[in-house]
C-alpha cells in the first residue's frame, strides 16, 4: 500500500480513488486513510424498437434512456472527513484511477461528476478501528487510458 503524506488521497498497488465535493474545485481527496475492495459500476438503459410493415423484418433501433455510475467500496478506514462529505448532502466527485506497471505500462482513470452519496455505514468490533463501507451514485463522467 501507498500512502501519499498529506493523507489526502488512498491507494493501492492496483490505484488510486479520490473522492472530493464537487463545490470544492480541487481533486485533493477528502483526506481518508485507506480503502479495500472499490467497484466501478456503468449501467446503462436501452429501449428497444422494432419496426416492420406487414411481416416482422427484424430492423430494430436502440434508444438509451438512461446511465449511471455506481461506485462502491466495500472496507473503508479513515477519519470523519467522509462522514462530513457525506452528511453535507452536497455533489460528490471521485476519481478513480487504475494503474499498470511493468512490461507494458497502461493506466485508465475514470471521473465521476455531482455524484450523489447513496450510503454511509460505520463498522466497529471490539478491539477493532472503525472501518465502514460507502456507496455513491452519478450520472456524468468521463474517462481517459491508453
Amino acid at each position: 500500500m501507498s500512502v501519499t503524506a498529506t493523507g489526502e488521497i488512498f491507494a493501492f498497488p492496483e490505484g488510486r480513488l479520490y473522492l472530493y465535493a464537487s463545490a470544492s474545485g480541487t481533486t485533493s481527496g477528502s483526506g481518508i486513510g485507506f480503502a479495500q475492495g472499490a467497484t466501478l459500476t456503468f449501467a446503462y438503459g436501452w429501449r428497444e424498437v422494432e419496426y416492420a410493415i406487414g411481416a416482422p423484418t427484424g430492423n430494430k433501433e436502440r434508444h438509451l434512456t438512461g446511465a449511471r455510475a455506481e461506485l462502491t467500496i466495500e472496507n473503508l478506514f479513515g477519519d470523519l472527513a467522509l462522514f462530513r462529505l457525506a452528511n453535507a448532502t452536497a455533489a460528490v466527485n471521485a476519481k478513480f484511477e487504475g494503474v499498470m506497471t511493468g512490461g507494458v505500462s497502461r493506466s485508465a482513470q475514470f471521473v465521476l461528476y455531482s455524484g450523489a452519496v447513496d450510503t454511509l455505514t460505520v463498522n466497529q468490533q471490539d478491539g477493532q478501528s472503525f472501518q465502514g463501507s460507502y456507496s455513491m451514485h452519478s450520472d456524468r463522467w468521463s474517462a481517459f487510458g491508453g
